[in-house]
């Protein structure tokens, strides 16, 4: 018998799902972020669009070397065994 709610499917394949749609918000809000914190520093210091744009750029950064780690580990397929730290390289040693 499946899962409650899931007939038919497995868990693991929902997980994956969820796991995949972060990755539409995951650079905005890394952006907005970045963008929000150099607006608010610009406005006490006055050096309005420097702080902003320059901490937008390290937003941008910041969220695709987040969607490019996600995309690592579900690759990978890092945590099918359901145990956290058993994917390729996180051996003994």
């Amino acid at each position: 018998m499946s899962g409650a709610g899931d007939p038919g499917g497995d868990p693991g394949s929902r997980r994956y799902f969820a796991d995949v749609l972060t990755f539409g918000w995951v650079l905005p809000a890394a952006i907005a972020a970045g963008a929000g914190l150099g607006w608010v520093l610009d406005k006490v210091f006055g050096l309005y669009p420097i702080l902003t744009a320059a901490l937008g750029v390290v937003g941008l950064v910041a969220g695709l070397r987040q969607i490019y780690r996600e995309s690592e580990v579900l690759s990978r397929g890092a945590n099918t065994s359901g145990k956290p730290g058993t994917g390729p390289g996180n051996g003994p040693g």
